[in-house]
């Protein structure tokens, strides 16, 4: 967890750098997992957003809830050219890899996964930041006693924003649905500003922080909490999990919601979603 001391530095960065229309830094650990959200900031991203870069190579701005900054506004192109194929990702035993092209947009599109089993062609497409490179992780999801092949990728990284996808196949490379997490945590999440202070609503509980515990002023706070700058697929425990960050002003976050995947009728189904304060905001 980054201190409030860092955020407070960061604004200050903000107003020194106003030029370059920085709009948003995130907590260091927005998201709470090994392969955290807030790893998208290395040195030198932030040196990128310091001199102005924005957010790099999101999807569709329509699929993101909450308030988008100007940003995240791009389309993805792809290279009319395609160059030759490049292995991108290796699981950890090297049982499986997986390729991408490069486009001149700054991502490896065309993707290709392949086993000793199966090649198949795989939806989506990553960053071409090697701190980015897709994440394989092999876990029997389903309970059969079989590892199925779990494949996170980067889609976006920048200014408050950290976007993960993810892609499931089984050992005989048929790709296992899963469950899409924005839609289901919008389903599960509410959250508004009251007179006293910031209140947040995740299956009938009630979170509250009074105005006094929050870093922003009132005059910078969101019109309500949002999600979807963050959003983190990850592996714990034999799982599939979604993570979310709270947001509720340009340059701060409150909490995590985390789901927890299911197999469920032959699809990786979400179950309900807890919610977590950061410490500095608990009671």
């Amino acid at each position: 967890m980054t201190s409030k001391k860092w955020i407070i530095a960061a604004a200050a960065v903000f107003a020194i750098c106003s030029a370059t229309s920085i709009l948003a830094f995130a907590k260091d650990n927005a998201i709470k997992k090994d392969s955290s959200a807030a790893a998208a900031f290395t040195a030198n991203d932030q040196a990128v957003l310091a001199e102005g870069g924005g957010v790099n190579h999101m999807p569709d701005p329509a699929d993101i809830s909450g308030g988008e900054s100007a940003d995240i506004r791009h389309k993805r192109t792809v290279s009319a050219h395609p160059s030759t194929e490049d292995m991108i990702a290796e699981s950890d035993d090297k049982s499986v890899h997986i390729t991408g092209t490069e486009t001149n947009e700054g991502i490896f599109d065309h993707l290709m996964i392949e086993t000793s089993a199966f090649k198949r062609s795989m939806p989506g497409y990553n960053v071409t930041n090697p701190t980015y490179a897709p994440e394989i992780i092999l876990a029997d999801l389903n309970g059969d006693g079989t590892k199925e092949i779990v494949v996170i990728l980067t889609t976006g990284y920048g200014t408050g924003v950290y976007r993960s996808d993810v892609v499931v196949y089984n050992s005989e490379g048929n790709i296992i649905p899963v469950e899409d997490a924005n839609a289901a945590f919008s389903k599960q999440f509410g959250g508004s500003f009251s007179a006293q202070g910031l209140d947040v609503n995740v299956q009938g509980q009630r979170y509250h922080v009074p105005y006094t515990s929050l870093l922003s002023d009132r005059d910078h706070l969101n019109e309500r909490p949002q999600i979807g700058s963050f959003m983190q697929y990850a592996v714990d425990n034999g799982s599939l999990t979604a993570t979310a960050a709270v947001q509720i002003s340009p340059a701060e976050f409150v909490g995590d919601l985390t789901m927890t995947y299911r197999f469920t009728n032959g699809t990786l189904q979400v179950g309900k979603a807890s919610f977590e304060l950061y410490p500095e905001y608990g009671s």
